[in-house]
């Protein structure tokens, strides 16, 4: 007996011009709302023999010739949407830090840290804005507030702290700071890595995961050697 499968179209989450980024998924307060959009899906036969990959973590699976399977395309959750919404911001706010460390850190290797992070996560909110557009969502006005109830999220106090600083002050603080605020980014990975629904989002996630877990390993080291 042959056994249906379900394999989804993968693209990578962030490109060049022309981002087509389906990102997404993750925690924050239940807004009692939904806005997720069911997936398309299709029924084909393989005529060839094909290796589906599975979620970050789960193996893959093999069709074989003449095997049905499903073909999912499209859809997201409400988690995805929540997350999407909220990791704008959220990187929003760390480029701002990141930048401020550009013109007041003291030591090399925070200004080349803060160059990798603003390098990394500007192009990620483009891509996260357009996640958000070509589903017709609203995205996130620049000039608003930081929402400072995020995961991570440093205060105003906090980061007129850093705007005030420079040199082993400011060194000392953005490194505490964008801990907090990576180790808020994970939270919201892991959640998305749980609850998520579109592919795309759940290996975002992951890949949030990842830079930012190696990012706080390094703040850690360069705040021991200060």
């Amino acid at each position: 007996m042959t056994t249906s499968r379900r394999t989804t179209p993968r693209v990578a989450w962030l490109a060049t011009a022309g981002i087509l980024a389906t990102l997404a998924g993750c925690s924050g307060s239940d807004t009692g709302t939904d806005r997720g959009v069911a997936a398309a899906t299709s029924t084909a036969t393989s005529d060839s023999r094909v290796i589906a990959p599975g979620r970050p973590g789960e193996t893959a699976e093999v069709i074989e010739p003449g095997e049905p399977f499903e073909i999912v395309e499209g859809g997201y959750s409400e988690t995805d949407v929540r997350f999407v919404e909220q990791m704008i911001p959220h990187h929003r706010q760390a480029v701002e830090m990141a930048e401020l460390a550009l013109e007041r850190a003291g030591d090399e290797q925070v200004r080349l840290l803060a160059e990798r992070i603003a390098a990394g996560q500007g192009p990620e909110i483009i891509a996260l804005e357009a996640w958000l557009t070509q589903r017709g969502l609203p995205v996130p006005p620049e000039n608003a507030e930081h929402d400072h109830s995020l995961p991570g999220m440093i205060t105003p106090f906090q980061l007129d702290q850093l705007r005030d600083a420079s040199g082993a002050e400011f060194d000392e603080l953005f490194l505490t700071y964008m801990s907090q605020h990576h180790q808020g980014a994970l939270d919201m990975a892991a959640a998305a890595v749980a609850n998520g629904t579109d592919q795309l989002a759940v290996e975002m996630a992951v890949d949030v995961d990842v830079t930012q877990s190696a990012e706080i390993v390094r703040m850690r080291e360069l705040l021991d050697g200060l």
